[in-house]
């Protein structure tokens, strides 16, 4: 599973405002340097929760409370804006849980009865989210809630947290939370739930609607192992990048972990290398580039060795594949 992150210069002035180097930062969390200046960058759900637990550790307790609310957070996240679009307060959290997969790896869980809703958060993997992304996610949903319905007094029936609060964010709470020994909720009354959103907005939603759910159904067709390392493979090949080391680094793991979770799914990194080195040239042979170009993409030592390869693949030359397509 990958997810679109863009580290920009407001993305740099915002670590600087607290004192962190991106460049370290990013390091420790174990993304790749050109992260920061790929607008197209993506992360793997195991990047992700590492700069999720990286945050953890660096962000202080009144950033986190200012990053959480609205005005930071309904711009950069399709789902909020969604939410903000609703008729009134549950059908914007019901939005938001549906959607919340499409921009981070985590799992917003509902749970209603006839009088409130509560709300917790767990990573898509059923681990505990650390401290830092559950005040985040308490907050905004908070933030959203007040901004659709106008009412900034409005505020949780109970708040709850396996670690101490900051007291920037109970003030904001304006309700003291219960510390736990596991877990994380924020509970809403339906009453006020149900209160009207002054946000409203059908014309944005039909549009929204169907941008997400495709999203949604982009996600849901391979999210294997072997997908990610092809996807990866697809992208770095062209520019030289074809070894397992180089590819784990990339995407967050050791060279160990790689080859023993492609083996979990009955396939090694030489089969991947070599299917997407095959889909390459196959579509650049329809485009009629030479040979030796084609090798130079899929990096290859030279046109023969490549032309050796494609008929181990395929069972046939590339004079008779290139036949073949003009017939």
């Amino acid at each position: 599973m990958f997810y679109n992150i863009n580290f920009d210069k407001d993305s740099r002035q915002m670590f600087e405002r607290i004192g962190i180097d991106l460049d370290i930062f990013l390091r420790e969390a174990g993304i790749p340097p050109r992260a920061v200046n790929d607008n197209k960058f993506q992360l793997t759900s195991d990047q992700y929760k590492r700069l999720i637990e990286a945050m953890d550790e660096y962000m202080n307790d009144r950033f986190i409370v200012e990053i959480s609310k609205v005005d930071s957070v309904a711009s950069f996240n399709p789902e909020f804006f969604a939410g903000l679009c609703a008729e009134n307060g549950l059908e914007c959290i019901r939005r938001i849980s549906k959607y919340k997969k499409i921009v981070a790896p985590i799992q917003m869980s509902l749970v209603e009865d006839n009088e409130s809703v509560s709300i917790s958060y767990v990573f898509n993997d059923g681990t505990p989210v650390p401290r830092m992304m559950f005040v985040h996610a308490q907050i905004s949903i908070l933030s959203i809630i007040r901004k659709g319905t106008g009412i900034e007094a409005l505020k949780p029936k109970k708040i709850s947290g396996s670690f101490e609060y900051p007291i920037e964010a109970v003030e904001y709470f304006n309700r003291t939370p219960s510390i736990i020994s596991e877990g994380n909720a924020i509970v809403f009354s339906k009453e006020d739930l149900m209160r009207p959103f002054i946000t409203k907005n059908n014309r944005m939603w039909d549009y929204l609607e169907n941008e997400l759910n495709h999203r949604l159904r982009e996600m849901e067709v391979d999210q294997s192992f072997s997908a990610i390392v092809r996807r990866t493979l697809l992208e770095l090949l062209p520019s030289g990048i074809s070894d397992a080391e180089k590819i784990s680094f990339e995407l967050g793991v050791s060279k160990r972990t790689l080859q023993r979770r492609l083996k979990e799914e009955n396939t090694s990194f030489n089969e991947q290398l070599n299917h997407i080195r095959e889909l390459m040239v196959r579509n650049y042979l329809k485009m009629d580039m030479s040979l030796d170009e084609i090798a130079f993409l899929v990096n290859y030592s030279d046109a023969k060795s490549l032309s050796r390869a494609f008929k181990v693949w395929t069972g046939m030359s590339v004079t008779d594949y290139r036949s073949e397509l003009s017939n």
